[in-house]
Parts: C-alpha cells; sequence; structure tokens
C-alpha cells in the first residue's frame, strides 16, 4: 500500500499523537515470535504496520505471504490457506502448498481476519496455536515456523460478543494487539503525513517535490477522512496527477474536500475558536503564555485546545 525503505516507520506522526503507544507496543513486539493482533477501522494503514512489522524484524529475509479472507470466495478459503494434495477433488492436478506453508521462516498476514466463517475458524486456530496443519486430502500434517500477523477492521471482541468469531481463536491473536486510530482523532499528524505520502507518489512517478499552497493545507486541516489514510493517499495522488504545477492548489483537490472547507467558512463554534486560537498564537509568535493571556484563559487550558486542535 505505502513505498516504505525497510527499517523507517510508513507514518510519521507528531510527538503527542496516539500513534506513538502504536509504535512503541509494536517495536517492542518486532522479534518476538508471538501472534499481533491489529485493528482500525479501513483505511488507516494497518497493512502498511504489518510489512513494517515484517521487514523490521529477524525475518525480514524470509517470505512475507497475505491472505484476505473478505476478498475471497468461502469455498476456496481452506485450499488457499492450507494448500491442498493432488486428487482432493476434481481439477486438483497436483500438490499445492497454501499460504501457511509459503510462509515458512518468515510472516502470515490474515488480513480481516473477521470475515472467516465460524467452519475455518476452528482449523485456523489449531493451525495458529500447533503451526501445524494438513492439506486437503492429505493425510500427513506440515509444520511451518511463521509469525502470525491478524488484521481487522472490525474490533474482534465485539465480533465474539455477537458470537460470529470463536473466543478461543480471539484469545490466540490476542497476544499483542495494537488499535490504529482514525486520521480525524490524530490531526496533528496530519502535515508530517502529508510530506510522506507526497514523498512516496512523487517516488513512485519519478515527479520532482510537490508542495500544497497555504489554501490548500487549510483544505486538508478541515477534512475529517472518512477513509482515513488511504483516502488522503488518494486524494494527493490525484492532486500530483493534476496539477499544473509543482503546488498544490485547492482546486487540485478532491471536490469532498473543498466542499467541507467551504462548509466549515459558516463557522461552527468549535471552528470559530480553532481559528481564533490559531490567529493569536500567529500573533504572539507561538509564546503560549502571553496567547493564553490574550484569550483569558490559562496556561494549561491553552496548551489542551492545542493539542485538540493539532496545531504545532
Amino acid at each position: 500500500m505505502f513505498w516504505m525503505p525497510v527499517l523507517e516507520r510508513p507514518f510519521l506522526y507528531a510527538a503527542d499523537s496516539p500513534m506513538a503507544e502504536v509504535y512503541g507496543t509494536l517495536e517492542k513486539a518486532l522479534d518476538h515470535a508471538a501472534t499481533v493482533l491489529i485493528e482500525g477501522e479501513s483505511g488507516t494503514g494497518k497493512d502498511a504496520l504489518a510489512c513494517w512489522l515484517h521487514y523490521n524484524s529477524r525475518r525480514r529475509e524470509a517470505p512475507l505471504t497475505k491472505i484476505n479472507f473478505s476478498a475471497m470466495p468461502i469455498d476456496l478459503i481452506e485450499s488457499e490457506l492450507f494448500g491442498y494434495e493432488r486428487g482432493a477433488f476434481t481439477g486438483a492436478s497436483g500438490t499445492k502448498r497454501g499460504k501457511f506453508e509459503l510462509a515458512e521462516g518468515g510472516t502470515l498476514v490474515l488480513d480481516e481476519i473477521a470475515s472467516v466463517g465460524t467452519s475455518l475458524q476452528s482449523k485456523l486456530l489449531e493451525a495458529v496455536e500447533s503451526k501445524a496443519f494438513f492439506r486437503l486430502g492429505g493425510s500427513e500434517p506440515v509444520t511451518v515456523d511463521a509469525r502470525i500477523i491478524a488484521l481487522s477492521s472490525v474490533p474482534l471482541a465485539r465480533a465474539v460478543e455477537e458470537r460470529t468469531f470463536r473466543g478461543d481463536l480471539f484469545f490466540r491473536l490476542n497476544l499483542i494487539t495494537v488499535t490504529v486510530p482514525p486520521l480525524r482523532e490524530r490531526p496533528m499528524d496530519l502535515p508530517g503525513l502529508t510530506r510522506v505520502l507526497l514523498d512516496e507518489i512523487q517516488h513512485r512517478y519519478q515527479r520532482a517535490e510537490y508542495t500544497l499552497t497555504p489554501d490548500a493545507q487549510a483544505v486538508v486541516r478541515q477534512y475529517s477522512f472518512p477513509g482515513n489514510v488511504r483516502e488522503l493517499r488518494n486524494g494527493l495522488e490525484r492532486a500530483i496527477l493534476g496539477a499544473e504545477d509543482h503546488r498544490i492548489r485547492p482546486g487540485d483537490l478532491p471536490e469532498a474536500w473543498r466542499l467541507r472547507h467551504r462548509s466549515a467558512d459558516i463557522g461552527s463554534l468549535e471552528d470559530v475558536e480553532r481559528e481564533h486560537i490559531r490567529r493569536v498564537l500567529d500573533h504572539t509568535r507561538g509564546r503560549k503564555q502571553e496567547a493564553a493571556d490574550i484569550l483569558g484563559i490559562t496556561r494549561k487550558t491553552l496548551l489542551e485546545k492545542r493539542k485538540k486542535y493539532g496545531f504545532e
């Protein structure tokens, strides 16, 4: 999903961002064999974090294998995951190794794990626990040494409560767990993240460096990004491909972003407060106590509001 050199984080983040805790947990888990569960809304970058975890671990030279359960017909999942022997079913003209086996020595990413049918969850549990399984039609167990990383856009604890996901499989996957916060909850990350994504897109298309004009930056700041990092990246890619020069202007950005920015001009109470605090901070050149005195609030309250609104 993201261009990402080995040993570098796929996402920049501010020091006080919720992403700092996510990376702190993953860094401690780099060279563990324990299963990792990464939860978060669609588009938050779970797959990129799984790749980062693999390529920064001791398993980086071994295969990174993925299977997306939500993108595969139910009747094909078992053979794709565990493989099959010749003659296991009509059309099985030879032996095929499954994703588990192909991940030997490396990492197996189980994407959208909540989509696995209950009939297959028991076999998956046994494979995760014992690192051994049977190919379809096979009589001899196949053992593998592969680290498991499970991804889910649905909280698995809720799926267990709803009885669509086995509790014992959840507890087996839930050894090391992180929840990636949605982009709307970390506006302080937007400037750095935008720069990282612009660099990635420029590298992909071999373009010179692009920058956002101040008006375009304001459009990005005002938008809530329901599609999270994926939506931000796609919008920036479209802007680069459509920009007349190396400066991205509001008109180059997606219409949905611009509409949200124009509606913000009407001014909710929160929008007015954000803009007023920003102007006062600009006026005092970042001197917090002076800004707090002008605003008529305490310095502590000002710091809390700076964090809330993502001011650097």
